[in-house]
């Protein structure tokens, strides 16, 4: 009896003081605040009542003082039975409460200040239910999610104010959505768009790698599974790739420079493949691939981009005494352009004098590269952290990349390089990337391949060559030169240009009927006599000119190509050796850290 007496006692006291408190709230006019755990389909149609205790349901009042009542009574019969009761029952209300826990706090936080936003919006009358309107689902990564907004059948919904509906929604909601309205239901209904698949392994796609033309290669699947191919020859002479950390960049990239590594060799479509590489490490799976040079110094970019220069105005000068020529693709690939670009500039500063240009020649010839090398036949894909002006070379250049590829993009990046609206989230899942050309905008799934499987697609049964792996410095009038005439003429027992393979004059057939000049044969050149070894860490020292320790430390850290034993000394080719000299990282050059993240 004395627990019955102590419970009515403590129902009293807060009797009176809850009976105090609401007569107070009445003299004020003070609306009740109810506490964080109450349900918000309690509070919204009461939220003018005096007490929190006046704005749960009368149902709920009723079955709280009936367990109470029941309680007082059970524990004054048999205490162990109402302690056995109350852990039966307990125990169950509390496992669904807490399993449930997720799901109200869901709610609460994005449920309710959603509502009160779009309630505004579409001018509902104060005390509807939320549920009568609005559905969230709990699950929002579900492929089958769907979030449902009921309008009232008086909203006219101007395309303004759709479009605002819709963007408040979409921005409140995460994930990513598409919003259909339909006025025969008064709805508008998000749904999740057809996504790519969620991982795309290189065996996946080989059929489809193995149908690409050099031209038209393979860059990853659509939301509906479908192939999707670059162009070279179309709107999208030059790549772009501009991709946060961890995107995929070297991924995509290898995969890409494997399937144009394959068309390499005598008539594959593409004669060479140079590739600049600050990281120094993210292509090495091509070493060794015949037709495909590696460059890591900044020394080594400033020569190659001249020579990919001279060679696409050499072209244009074919181009210009006969304008059916063909060539060869040649692709420029410039990996981590931002870092690319200052390291190049950091080198133009060591040497410039004070009457030279600030800006590295190197930029203009490739924003020249970017204007012309389309009818030439010469191609670039660059690969951005920021694809701003400054790394790009300028607005102007920037905008010549036909193709870009996003991933992992900040809104500003989505403004400055594509300017459409609305614009599309950035997705953190791993390999998905939105791939721009002109106005059409296609998500994919960027193709995982392993260096092992992108060196073996890329040598199509070939060997791997044993010289260095960096291109030799090219004279255009060497023979060996491509020239129009390397490719398939366009008339029978003529090459384009009046002249046999690699610009020797020939015999021309003239069952056509038409007088020539007789043309005299040249006879190819001598053969240059082959060049005798250099044998012995000293005799390698001694050939470059270096201090023996310095190049016997020089050669740990970075392999030389070629190598081979000449007795029990190593031994190089003078060619091998002068390029491996010469790409190598000098003694207090700054460079991108080994093993950086792509």
């Amino acid at each position: 009896m004395s627990l019955t007496a102590a419970a009515f006692g403590v129902a009293a006291w807060v009797a009176i003081k809850n009976r105090n408190k609401i007569l107070r709230r009445h003299a004020e006019s003070i609306p009740a605040e109810p506490p964080r755990w109450m349900p918000y389909r309690w509070i919204y149609p009461r939220t003018r009542r005096l007490h929190w205790v006046r704005i749960v349901p009368q149902w709920v009042r009723r079955a709280v003082l009936l367990t109470a009542v029941a309680l007082v009574v059970g524990w004054n019969v048999s205490p162990v039975l109402t302690v056995l009761a109350a852990v039966m029952v307990g125990g169950p209300a509390g496992y669904v409460g807490h399993r449930t826990r997720d799901r109200r706090r869901h709610f609460r936080d994005l449920v309710v200040p959603l509502w009160m936003t779009v309630a505004d919006l579409l001018d509902v009358p104060k005390g509807e239910s939320i549920r009568d309107w609005l559905r969230v689902p709990y699950a929002l990564d579900a492929e089958n999610a769907k979030v449902t907004l009921r309008v009232p059948r008086d909203f006219r919904g101007s395309d303004m104010q759709r479009a605002e509906i819709t963007a408040l929604m979409e921005r409140r909601i995460p994930g990513e959505w598409e919003a259909e309205w339909d006025w025969g239901r008064f709805c508008v209904t998000l749904k999740h768009p057809p996504a790519p698949p969620k991982y795309v392994a290189f065996a996946d796609v080989l059929a489809e790698a193995l149908k690409s033309p050099e031209a038209r290669p393979l860059v990853g699947l659509g939301t509906r599974g479908e192939a999707v191919r670059g162009d070279f020859d179309q709107e999208a002479p030059h790549w772009a790739l501009s991709m946060g950390t961890g995107a995929g960049k070297s991924t995509f990239l290898r995969f890409v420079i494997a399937q144009l590594a394959r068309h390499t060799g005598k008539d594959g479509g593409v004669e060479q493949i140079d590739i600049c590489d600050p990281k120094r490490i993210s292509q090495n799976a091509f070493r060794g691939v015949p037709g495909v040079f590696i460059h890591k110094t900044a020394e080594a970019w400033v020569r190659q981009v001249q020579e990919f220069r001279a060679e696409m105005e050499r072209r244009y000068e074919e181009l210009d005494e006969n304008e059916k020529a063909v060539f060869p693709r040649r692709v420029l690939v410039i990996e981590e352009m931002n870092s690319f670009t200052r390291l190049v500039q950091e080198w133009w500063n060591s040497i410039r004098e004070k009457s030279d240009p600030r800006t590295p020649p190197i930029m203009n010839d490739l924003a020249f590269i970017l204007n012309q090398g389309r009818q030439a036949r010469m191609h670039v894909v660059s690969v951005f952290q920021q694809m701003n002006a400054r790394a790009a070379g300028g607005s102007e250049a920037r905008d010549q990349y036909g193709m870009k590829v996003l991933a992992r993009f900040s809104p500003a990046a989505w403004n400055m390089l594509v300017g459409t609206y609305p614009r599309p989230k950035s997705s953190r899942h791993p390999g998905r990337a939105i791939v721009m050309v002109g106005d059409d905008q296609r998500t994919i799934q960027m193709v995982y391949m392993t260096p092992e499987e992108a060196r073996e697609f890329a040598l199509n049964g070939r060997e791997l060559l044993e010289s260095a792996p960096t291109s030799p410095r090219t004279s255009l009038n060497k023979p060996g030169t491509s020239l129009p005439g390397s490719m398939p003429s366009f008339v029978p027992g003529q090459s384009p240009d009046n002249t046999g393979r690699n610009g020797h004059a020939a015999f021309v057939a003239g069952s056509d009927g038409i007088d020539r000049p007789t043309l005299r044969a040249v006879p190819e050149p001598a053969p240059e006599p082959e060049p005798e070894p250099i044998s012995g860490l000293k005799g390698g020292a001694e050939f470059l000119g270096m201090e023996l320790e310095a190049f016997k430390k020089a050669r740990q850290r970075d392999s030389i190509p070629g190598e081979f034993r000449r007795g029990n000394s190593p031994s190089w080719m003078p060619e091998a050796l002068k390029e491996w000299h010469l790409n190598r990282p000098r003694a207090g050059a700054r460079t991108i850290k080994e093993g950086a993240a792509s």
